[in-house]
């Protein structure tokens, strides 16, 4: 069972009993493209999960049942001040100071700079995190696959934020995969990932709305994106989750 060591005894205990008790049956084979070309040829695309849109786009709208199945495009040049943040379930304290928490997208500039990527979609893909209605996030996923796709896109990393995200950002990877984009998923909930049946995944645990660790920590950011990388080069079958090396220190408030 998943621990989560750096909150105090009630809140970890919460979050436990919810991964244990969490169920998602998963009746399809878990969907596959593997890398048709070197990673360095690649052209790669960023999704999360964290309720980011830009204060100019609409706010994401809630179903009857909680949560949305919209996403939203933004640049990956923005100014992190113009962004606004819809999805509260999480403590957004850490990536108001630093947006590479939740959507590296400057340790993916980093990995185009290192030669590890070929170059990143003009974009990134945010979504809502809680999204319920399930038919409904099929048919964005779709919408963001045919865009990538026409984009000449190869690969896409996604990046969850909260726990209820780690389904969200699983469903939507699959979805990718069967489009015949190969992705690599971080998971902060493993039960959830492995009950989704991820394509590829990174299990990390970090507190929630800090994926990729501390604000300003470029060093353990780039450590968790390189991980990725590697999965996408080294794992040769579909569901396979391998556990990175990072550790948070500390108690969260």
């Amino acid at each position: 069972m998943t621990k989560y060591p750096f909150y105090h005894r009630d809140r970890a205990a919460r979050y436990e009993n919810y991964a244990a008790e969490y169920v998602f049956e998963q009746t399809e084979p878990t969907a596959w493209t593997p890398l048709q070309n070197p990673l360095r040829q690649a052209q790669a695309a960023l999704i999360v999960s964290a309720g980011l849109r830009l204060q100019t786009q609409h706010e994401f709208q809630i179903g009857e049942k909680g949560g949305s199945s919209e996403f939203r495009q933004i640049s990956i040049h923005i100014n992190p001040a113009d962004l606004a943040y819809d999805f509260t379930s999480y403590d957004t304290s850490e990536v108001e100071k630093d947006l590479n928490v939740l959507a590296p997208v400057n340790r993916l500039k980093d990995l185009v700079d290192a030669e590890e990527i070929r170059g990143i979609h003009e974009t990134f893909f945010s979504f809502f995190g809680l999204c319920p209605e399930l038919e409904e996030l099929q048919e964005s996923a779709l919408k963001v696959a045919n865009t990538l796709i026409e984009a000449g896109v190869d690969v896409a990393f996604l990046v969850p934020a909260n726990m209820v995200c780690n389904q969200t950002m699983g469903l939507v990877a699959r979805t990718l995969e069967r489009a015949g984009i190969s992705t690599v998923t971080l998971s902060t909930a493993r039960e959830i990932t492995e009950q989704v049946k991820v394509p590829r995944s990174i299990f990390v645990n970090h507190p929630f709305g800090r994926t990729l660790g501390k604000a300003g920590d470029k060093e353990g950011q780039h450590a968790i994106m390189m991980e990725m990388v590697q999965a996408l080069k080294s794992l040769q079958r579909p569901g396979k989750m391998i556990e990175s090396a990072a550790r948070w220190e500390g108690l969260i408030e």
